[in-house]
Formats: C-alpha cells, structure tokens, sequence
C-alpha cells in the first residue's frame, strides 16, 4: 500500500538519481528522515511529518541550487515540491519548509519540528564515521542527544 510518504519517497528519488552525488544525497537523505522517525518517536511528534522533513531538507542541494543558503533555498523548493505532488495540506507545508528553512541555525532554538530535524541532521554527520570528529558547531547539539539517549 503507497502512502504519501512513500510517493514523496518515489519522486525524491527521482531528483537524487540526477543530482551530482546520488550515493551520498541517498545516503544522507534517508538517514536524516531515519533519525527523524526515532526522534519523532521519542519526542511524540507526527512521525510522518517529521520524516518528510528529513526527506526534503537538502531538496536544494540534491537540486544543484544550495550554497550557502541552502536551508533558505530549500525551503522554497520543498514547497514547490509539496504543492506539485498534491498530497500536503497547507499546515503540513508550513510545518515542514519552515523546519527545513531552520536546519542550519544549529545555535538556535525554534519549534519542535525544527529542533528535530536539526537533530536528526547532526545525528546523520556524526555518527556517518565515528573516526570524524564531530563537528565544531554541532557539538553542543551532538552532546546533548547523547544525554537524551542514555549514552
């Protein structure tokens, strides 16, 4: 049975199979909207509404139009996206492109919606390799769900 979240996830793909780095856009996508789903879990969110916003939130990037404000641009893609496939109400679209817009303000704190996806997010980088150092600007955040998971 095909959800809305599973067509979201066919159209997606669509796009990531043309980006310029599939594998990674692949990888970094569904691990962001996995993470999203056990945060969404845990914090007793809508899980379908949080793992679109982890599906969509490089939207830009994997379209080629990021750069630095790719948050920003990405919100406006993912709306554009959202609205062609005809399957989000207006309160979904909202809740979704403005955490997207927020991802990368990773100091600041916002809505639930954003926080998770910006958790997600941090999660997705910093446990791709553990031999990484995590990053400067996600530390806080990165500690933090540690302390939130027990770890």
């Amino acid at each position: 049975m095909e959800n809305r979240l599973e067509i979201l996830r066919v159209e997606m793909d669509k796009l990531i199979v043309k980006s310029h780095h599939p594998r990674a856009y692949f990888s970094h996508l569904y691990c962001v909207s996995h993470f999203c789903t056990l945060l969404a879990l845990k914090r007793k969110l809508n899980v379908e509404l949080a793992t679109t916003c982890g599906m969509l939130h490089d939207i830009a990037n994997v379209n080629g139009s990021g750069g630095d404000n790719h948050a920003l641009k990405g919100s406006e893609e993912a709306e554009e996206f959202l609205r062609a496939i005809n399957l989000y109400d207006d309160e979904d679209i909202k809740t979704i492109t403005t955490a997207i817009s927020r991802h990368s303000e990773k100091n600041a704190v916002h809505e639930p919606y954003d926080e998770l996806l910006k958790d997600a997010d941090v999660m997705s980088h910093s446990f791709y390799n553990n031999d990484f150092p995590v990053s400067e600007w996600e530390v806080e955040r990165y500690n933090n769900l540690l302390v939130e998971f027990g770890i």
